[in-house]
Order: C-alpha cells, then sequence, then structure tokens
C-alpha cells in the first residue's frame, strides 16, 4: 500500500468515533452510520459489521478499516472505469470530442458545442483537446466531492 494512501487512511480513520481502545465495535458502527443520516436494520448493522471486520475478531481495527477502505477504492474505480468506457465511443483511452457528440447524439440531450469544448478544454484536461482516465476520475471526484 502507498504511503500517500495510507497517510489518507490514518487520517480518516483517525476521525472516526472509537471506543478507549481505538477499534470500532458493532455499537459504534451503528452510530456512526445513523450519524450519517442512515437507519439501518439491527441484521443490516449486523451485515455491514461482519462485512467491516476481517480477521473475525469482534472489532473493525485499522488494518480492517485499511482493507476495505481499499476493497471499496477498487469498486469505485472499475466503476469509474465502466463509465469512462461508456464516454469513450471509439475504446480509444480517450474522451474526444467526436466522442461526446457521438454521446449526446444517441440521448435525449440537444447537442451544444461551447458545452462540449468547455468539457474537453476543463482544467482538469491538460489541453490536448481530450480526456485520459486520469484526467476523466479527477473532473468526478472534484463533481461529486
Amino acid at each position: 500500500m502507498s504511503g500517500p494512501r495510507l497517510a489518507n487512511y490514518k487520517q480518516s480513520y483517525s476521525q472516526l468515533i472509537r471506543n478507549e481502545r481505538g477499534v470500532i465495535t458493532k455499537k459504534e458502527l451503528g452510530s456512526m452510520i445513523r450519524s450519517l443520516g442512515e437507519i439501518p436494520t439491527e441484521k443490516e448493522l449486523e451485515e455491514i459489521f461482519k462485512a467491516s471486520d476481517v480477521d473475525g475478531n469482534g472489532e473493525i481495527d485499522f488494518r480492517d478499516y485499511c482493507f476495505i477502505m481499499a476493497r471499496f477504492e477498487n469498486e469505485e474505480e472499475r466503476e469509474m472505469c465502466r463509465l469512462f468506457k461508456l464516454f469513450d465511443k471509439d475504446d480509444d483511452g480517450f474522451i474526444t470530442e467526436s466522442d461526446l457528440i457521438q454521446l449526446i447524439q444517441i440521448t435525449d440531450f440537444q447537442s451544444d458545442k461551447k458545452i462540449i469544448m468547455y468539457m474537453i478544454r476543463d482544467r482538469y484536461s491538460d489541453g490536448d483537446g481530450r480526456i485520459s482516465f486520469t484526467e476523466f476520475m479527477a473532473m468526478i471526484k472534484r463533481t461529486f466531492a
């Protein structure tokens, strides 16, 4: 696991509400989830906790947390890859003006060259007239952050 990623995990883990031993129990997990506005049933909470307690010791420690976060990030990246491929119509690894025009033509959106050019020349692009997967990920993360 890379240094910056591990540092991010440490920071986010340190912000979680944990017990005096520094680990998360099922009760604390339930409190955290409820604080986010979700109301899980006991069964849902049990399933979430079991999936999170990787080593099966009844607690979510930092090691479990890292495993969960890495798995989540990989799933998120796979989803973003699928989404990117929807835009990359010619499958060349880049989203180009042509790709966007094709996408807009097969959807209900009205083709607007200004919007397409803004996307291509957006600050996340390196100005080469196409959007790479890395640029796409930066754009998505900024938009939904």
